[in-house]
């Protein structure tokens, strides 16, 4: 009687051969896992960058576009007395507004504005004073925002927020109606400026880059200066 051996299992060759096609399959799937997830991060990072870009560009072309120079900042006097005519200035300690790139203490913009900040509860309606800062060292651009009081010449201790890193510049330039200037001081032009030119830029670690910029028009210009004006003209 014949007895036939029968083999059970693989050998060692087979096993071999398993597990080698196991991790060829293994290693592609993680290889374009790992490449999607990668692209992924990118394209992540990318976007939060441009979002951050374009917000701030939009909430600073608001407060500009709602700048606010009545008799909450200007105190009007008579010129000579018995006289009829008036000037304008600037009350003791308030900035109605000022705007400089290269500021040194690093305050690009202070303003009063009617825009608070949107969807802010309680910082939508009224007066507020604004003022960005920032700081090219570390790339940080901070606002402070509060409630506008008659200034008393008193100086207040602001509260910052950080709105945006990874600002690589912040360019602003004002438009008199004729020609643009790289700042602008009410104390000294005794009126806004018509248009604001705001440019931002960023970068981030990765080198990903977003330019933006706008044009806001000052749309809250005080009828009081413009007749003033009318009137030293003729």
């Amino acid at each position: 009687m014949n007895n036939r051996l029968q083999r059970h299992g693989f050998t060692l060759i087979e096993l071999l051969v398993a597990i080698a096609l196991i991790a060829t399959v293994l290693a592609m799937a993680y290889g374009s896992y790992f490449a999607i997830s990668r692209s992924a991060r990118a394209c992540s990072s990318r976007i939060a960058l441009s979002e951050q870009g374009r917000e701030t560009l939009e909430q600073i072309a608001r407060h500009v576009r709602c700048s606010y120079a009545g008799s909450a900042c200007d105190k009007t006097e008579d010129a000579e007395a018995g006289s009829d005519q008036t000037q304008t200035e600037p009350a003791d300690g308030v900035s109605c507004f000022k705007g400089d790139t290269d500021a040194p203490d690093g305050e690009v913009l202070h303003l009063v504005t009617t825009s608070g900040l949107s969807g802010e509860k309680g910082a939508t309606d009224g007066l507020f004073e604004v003022v960005y800062r920032f700081d090219k060292r570390t790339r940080e651009l901070a606002l402070s925002l509060a409630r506008f009081v008659h200034a008393s010449g008193e100086a207040e201790t602001r509260d910052w927020r950080l709105i945006a890193d990874e600002i690589e510049s912040i360019g602003l330039a004002f438009f008199d109606g004729e020609q643009w200037h790289g700042r602008w001081d009410f104390a000294d032009k005794k009126e806004l400026p018509r248009a604001v030119r705001i440019e931002i830029s960023g970068q981030n670690e990765s080198l990903q880059r977003y330019d933006y910029s706008t044009v806001a028009y000052v749309s809250c210009r005080d009828y009081r200066t413009e007749t003033l004006r009318a009137v030293d003209t003729k």
